[in-house]
């Protein structure tokens, strides 16, 4: 294998670690972009259980104060009650009264409605309170996972970054930017191997004639379908066995 298609071969692989390397870099942010979220989203649903829980403590005193209200309302009525002489006045003032009553009562169910609304309230918020605070812990034990993480793979990407700045020194230029340029249409793959005739980057054969030239490895050739920048899989192969041999 021609020495700069080697380093090319060697160069994709370097290229592909990178950009793992890269990627995970970006994720990781977002990854804990998405938890903050979700603890905001928490925070902003406890805020409106609080706040339901206040409305609901407002319309109870507002219902007892009705209540009481409506005692006095009746214990005055009962008071006149005594005071009537009239038959007819004195019916039409007990059916006052027994409205009056049916009224408070309907205030009292209300209040005891409330008080168990309130009592759910407050379960849903101690329960709440409970994820928030677990939400939170999360967020912060993997917001210092993530600071490390991303220091140790900065360390990494800059290593990487150093020996890639190497392999490129020993690539012409023209071949290194038709390598890039391949790259960048080929998601990633400029370089590939050919098995029995069959580029692997796009599992098209190719010619007889470049099959055998690629065999002879004196020329760089590229795949007449993809473009992409072809080598003799079983020459790498036995180049590779060799050097453990060697070793």
């Amino acid at each position: 294998m021609l020495p700069e298609l080697k380093r090319l071969v060697d160069l994709q692989e370097l290229d592909k670690i990178i950009q793992e390397v890269t990627q995970s870099l970006a994720r990781l942010p977002e990854e804990l972009a998405a938890e903050n979220a979700a603890l905001a989203e928490m925070q902003t649903e406890s805020e409106a259980r609080a706040q339901e829980l206040e409305n609901l403590k407002k319309q109870k005193l507002e219902t007892e104060k009705e209540v009481a209200e409506m005692e006095e309302g009746i214990k005055s009525s009962r008071q006149r009650l005594m005071e009537i002489k009239s038959n007819i006045e004195y019916k039409a003032m007990l059916k006052e009264i027994a409205f009056k009553e049916d009224q408070r009562d309907q205030k009292e169910t209300r209040v005891l409605e409330l008080l168990e609304l309130m009592e759910a309230q407050n379960q849903g918020i101690a329960e709440q309170t409970q994820r928030l605070q677990e939400q939170r812990e999360l967020v912060d034990r993997h917001g210092g996972e993530v600071k490390t993480q991303v220091t140790k793979l900065k360390a990494e990407l800059a290593g990487l970054e150093k020996q890639r700045k190497e392999l490129r020194k020993g690539v012409p230029a023209p071949l290194l930017k038709r390598y890039e340029f391949i790259r960048q249409r080929r998601n990633g793959t400029a370089i590939s191997p050919v098995h029995e005739g069959v580029c692997f980057g796009c599992h098209m054969n190719i010619l007889p004639q470049q099959f055998i030239d690629l065999q002879k490895g004196v020329e760089i050739i590229q795949c007449p379908h993809c473009q992409r920048i072809l080598y003799w899989q079983e020459v790498e192969a036995l180049e590779e066995g060799l050097s453990r041999s060697a070793t």
